[in-house]
């Protein structure tokens, strides 16, 4: 019987921005918003900073026709150094997910007429990798539609594979 080579997919995005209201993180929105798995996690903290405004920066900060424009309250910013792949199905299509490199993860506690947190997580380089460059396709731009993830360049790699 003769090996059927097969072809896979691979999309590779370079300086990712995802941020919301809601979800922490990309693979936040991954898990339980598309229902990946995660697969494996390894990640090792470089840095983590804190920052609270002082009450009287705040006063200083607003003027008086901005007073009620949201003023950040607290700043979190972890960076870490991470491996992480997972995996999902999107329109019937195997993808698996891969998040590489340096992570910056924030957290910012915003006041408005409400206090609410908004979460930023930059990537240095997230691989999505499937069978159906279609379905790669069709998950970025839900993504996109989602939650507005940007990204600096994108790169798609075709790899012929024996089947085995």
């Amino acid at each position: 019987m003769s090996r059927q080579p097969r072809e896979l997919v691979v999309l590779l995005l370079r300086n990712v921005v995802f941020r919301h209201s809601e979800f922490r993180s990309l693979e936040d929105a991954l898990v339980e918003k598309y229902g990946f798995s995660k697969i494996e996690e390894k990640e090792q903290k470089i840095s983590e900073l804190k920052q609270l405004i002082p009450e009287e920066c705040k006063k200083k900060i607003i003027f008086e026709e901005e007073s009620t424009a949201p003023v950040v309250l607290e700043e979190i910013e972890r960076k870490l150094s991470a491996l992480k792949i997972y995996s999902g199905i999107f329109l019937e299509s195997d993808i698996q997910v891969y998040i590489l490199g340096e992570t910056t993860q924030k957290e910012d506690i915003v006041a408005g007429e409400e206090q609410y947190t908004i979460y930023t997580a930059e990537y240095q380089m997230v691989k999505f990798v499937s069978k159906s460059g279609y379905a790669i396709q069709q998950l970025i731009e839900q993504l996109t539609m989602d939650f507005g993830i940007e990204f600096k360049s994108k790169e798609w790699v075709f790899h012929k594979c024996e089947e085995g």
